[in-house]
């Protein structure tokens, strides 16, 4: 009796685990699922399916998905429901920031942090058809950052919530889609509506691009593709690339069923082949490799490829070469998958001593801070956009690139296209507030930031960025944290190394760092040795010297300046230590929110303006960063309290009182500069080296002051500003010398108040109405911090005499734009758009 109740208890729990085994299989078949996709986007193709004037349909396997969305504001209940009526919703396309569409208020819950705009809750909803080639294959869904808290529907069924703004994630939708003609809805909630949120301004919405990808069931896991140099040398370099191979059913697989006693599964295995590539910029294959293998169905394989380039061209700050890597899937012949990505060949190495080598030379990380808007867009920045305003932090010589919360992915192509090496950054709180001592309060450094999601996300997150980010060489350091309150708490270093760890696992060729604004504490705790790099916030605020003292009781560290304030001090402390991997100054440009107080909307004291025109101290930037010959003329003002964020107040124009005036800068990176008032010498100058600047004393008079740089006897550099009359008419000018009017990029012009002689009158206000034929006016700013005029809209008034005006080209053809203001000229702009 005892044997067969225990023959009994042995099947019944046979049976159980096989039941476990079998549960086990399909669960992690449906994880499968919900993860495989690919990462490169191919040619678009639309047409419009007969009965459905708004639905696309789709007809290739990938498909930029940011048009016809449908848009509303607020609470909409149900509106996830497919059969949902939203005939009265705005249509629009994505990216889009709702935030930035609102009016600027002070009681609005955003507060000083969101710059005084509205955030809220909206819904998005956007229907399509799939065509029949589209059944029996993988299709998923890309949000390249959704902010904030994303909730996700496909025909009523709810795919997942994400919480934090700033990742890019995706969900698979196979098995909820409709075929045979028939709509699907993709509804998404945002909810932006609990603030404050965020130390700065995010803006609200689906405010990146959104990607359709439709693959095979076997193809590449997207995400799992890394690309890294591993050696250099004279004529050659190695590099190695993994990825990962999911491979669900074959046409001919069984469907594996639910069983009490599930019979062993019959696998489908295939003949397959994975191909490698590289690609010079002319298109010459430089190196190649593949593999044969056989491919179940139902299993993930991963895969390992070595190459050798010979005579590669490297990619740094000054020469940016780009590659195109291939990766081929073949399945008994037939390519039933590809991968694109655009990487680099270069070695970046750090040590105590020479602080950064790239390619095994010495090079000082000449960085900014930006964040993510970029005024009148918002947070939904177009790519032309960013890279418009790098290439003006290009032009003054810096090099890197640090931003809070990983970036919009376009972002970083363009750092990878110029040449900037770029910090990314995860976080910038973990789970701790600045309350020291008092008490375990898990309120974070706002009341509904990022610790409350850092427990459970935290991992999810940071693996997420480093490796949407890995495969991009600007991508040269990790920061996991910024100005975190644990670098002050005994257990801070554990956190830190968790999040390290994580961080190496994912890429274990690049270093990371934590943004510390407290280092006297961190030293105590361990939290400054427990990163690979040092981080450092604002050293002056400890160290007289800066670097040097850290240097010398802290011999075996590597140093960087994570965030400075724009001072000389800062740049001779880098300049003059080599052992300092570079800075990062607050901040390159200025940005809405962090304002301070109503009425202002935002943090004003960037090197540029929020319109991005460049301010006087930018240009002394420029002598120290810039290799090119520059000289710039500019006036200190009077009587101007000081602040730790602005050491000078100053202006480039000639529209002065002596009462103003203190005294004339003339910047320079030559040896000597001269000053002219009115064609008259006012003394030839050799410049400090450790000042960068000529000082004159000068009576106003109008007319002009003219400044020359000299090496030697020679002139290289001159610089004018003139004194404007009565503002008279509007001129418009042309930002970009190297535009080449297509349509393909966006142009951006000045728009001027100017006198007879086409001088701009620097306190002029007009207000200005634009108007454009065959094309769209798409940002229209001031670098007014107190402005706060509606920003979708064609009239504005001018601050500090002047506009910018970025305006898409509707196609080929001729492009006009025309400025307007009472009592002015009107201002003509008109090209061909070829």
């Amino acid at each position: 009796m005892t044997t067969n109740n225990n023959l009994k208890i042995q099947t019944v729990n046979f049976r159980i685990l096989k039941l476990i085994i079998a549960l086990s299989l399909f669960t992690t078949v449906s994880l499968w699922a919900q993860t495989e996709d690919e990462n490169i986007l191919r040619e678009i193709k639309k047409m419009t399916y007969a009965g459905f004037e708004t639905a696309e349909r789709i007809v290739d396997t990938k498909l930029d998905f940011n048009h016809n969305w449908k848009f509303k504001l607020g609470e909409n209940i149900g509106f996830e429901n497919p059969e949902f009526d939203d005939s009265d919703w705005r249509v629009l396309s994505v990216p889009h920031d709702w935030s930035v569409e609102g009016k600027c208020e002070e009681d609005n819950p955003s507060g000083i942090r969101g710059g005084f705009y509205p955030m809220g809750k909206g819904h998005y909803r956007k229907t399509f058809v799939l065509d029949e080639t589209a059944k029996g294959k993988r299709v998923k869904i890309r949000f390249d950052g959704v902010y904030m808290n994303s909730t996700v529907w496909l025909n009523g069924m709810m795919l997942g919530n994400y919480p934090y703004g700033f990742t890019t994630f995706e969900y698979d939708l196979s098995q909820y889609l409709n075929y045979d003609g028939k709509e699907n809805v993709i509804a998404v909630e945002v909810d932006n509506s609990v603030q404050p949120n965020c130390r700065w301004y995010t803006g609200s919405g689906i405010n990146r691009n959104v990607h359709l990808y439709i693959t095979e069931q076997q193809h590449f896991q997207s995400f799992e593709t890394f690309f890294r140099t591993v050696s250099l040398d004279e004529n050659t370099a190695k590099v190695k690339v993994d990825c990962r191979v999911v491979s669900n059913n074959y046409p001919e697989s069984e469907r594996i069923k639910f069983q009490l006693l599930p019979t062993e599964p019959t696998y489908v295995k295939k003949d397959a082949k994975v191909e490698v590539s590289l690609k010079n910029a002319t298109g010459e294959i430089v190196a190649k490799t593949s593999t044969e293998f056989r491919l179940r169905d139902y299993e993930e394989k991963d895969l390992n490829f070595e190459m050798t380039v010979q005579n590669p061209e490297l990619w740094s700050d000054k020469t940016p070469t780009l590659y195109d890597l291939k990766l081929q899937l073949l399945v008994e012949g037939k390519v039933v998958n590809t991968e694109n990505h655009k990487v680099g060949i270069r070695v970046i190495e750090f040590n105590n001593t020479q602080g950064m080598l790239v390619n095994g030379e010495k090079v000082i990380a000449k960085g900014v801070c930006l964040h993510k808007d970029a005024a009148s867009f918002g947070t939904a920045v177009p790519k032309d956009v960013w890279r418009f305003r790098l290439e003006k932090l290009k032009r003054m010589g810096c090099n890197a690139i640090r931003t809070h919360g990983p970036v919009d992915p376009v972002f970083i192509e363009v750092c990878d296209e110029l040449g900037f090496y770029m910090m990314s950054e995860a976080f910038d709180e973990w789970e701790k507030t600045w309350e020291f001592g008092l008490s375990e309060s898990p309120s974070g450094k706002l009341p509904y930031t990022y610790h409350k999601y850092f427990n459970q996300w935290a991992e999810t997150d940071l693996k997420a960025m480093i490796k949407r980010d890995r495969n991009h060489p600007a991508v040269f350091i990790y920061s996991i944290g910024n100005e975190v309150p644990e670098q002050r708490y005994t257990k801070g270093p554990e956190t830190l190394v968790k999040l390290r760890d994580w961080a190496h696992e994912t890429d274990d060729t690049r270093p990371t760092t934590v943004g510390c604004d407290w280092s006297l504490w961190g030293n105590q705790t361990g939290f400054m040795d427990s990163m690979d790099i040092a981080g450092y916030n604002y050293p002056d605020r400890y160290y007289p010297n800066l670097y040097e003292e850290q240097h010398e009781q802290y011999p075996d560290r590597i140093l960087l300046g994570t965030e400075n304030y724009i001072t000389l001090k800062n740049w001779l402390a880098l300049r003059d230590n080599e052992y300092v991997v570079g800075m990062f100054l607050w901040v390159g440009i200025d940005y809405l929110g962090e304002s301070h107080r109503w009425p202002r909307r935002s943090w004003e004291w960037g090197l540029i303006d929020l319109a991005t025109f460049e301010k006087s101290m930018y240009y002394y930037w420029q002598a120290f960063w810039s290799e090119e010959p520059m000289v710039h003329t500019a006036v200190l003002l009077k009587d101007v309290e000081p602040y730790k964020w602005r050491p000078y107040d100053m202006r480039s124009h000639w529209n002065f009182e002596n009462k103003d005036m203190d005294t004339v800068f003339v910047f320079s990176n030559q040896p000597e500069v001269e000053l002219f008032q009115n064609g008259k010498s006012l003394g030839r100058q050799k410049v400090d080296p450790d000042t960068y600047k000529g000082i004159y004393v000068v009576d106003f008079k109008k007319g002009k002051l003219e400044s020359k740089a000299y090496n030697g006897k020679k002139v290289v550099a001159t610089h004018t500003i003139e004194t404007a009359g009565e503002a008279a008419q509007l001129g418009i000018k042309n930002q970009r010398e190297n535009a080449k009017f297509n349509e393909d990029e966006l142009l951006f012009l000045t728009a001027e108040v100017q006198d007879k002689k086409g001088i701009r009158t620097p306190y002029a206000t007009n207000e200005i109405t634009v108007s454009v034929e065959g094309g769209e006016l798409i940002g229209l700013d001031s670098g007014d911090q107190f402005s706060h005029e509606l920003f979708k809209q064609n009239v504005r008034k001018a601050h500090e005499g002047q506009l910018l005006l970025t305006v898409k080209p509707s196609g080929k053809g001729e492009l006009k734009v025309r400025c307007s203001a009472d009592g002015l000229q009107d201002g003509v702009f008109a090209v061909k758009i070829e």
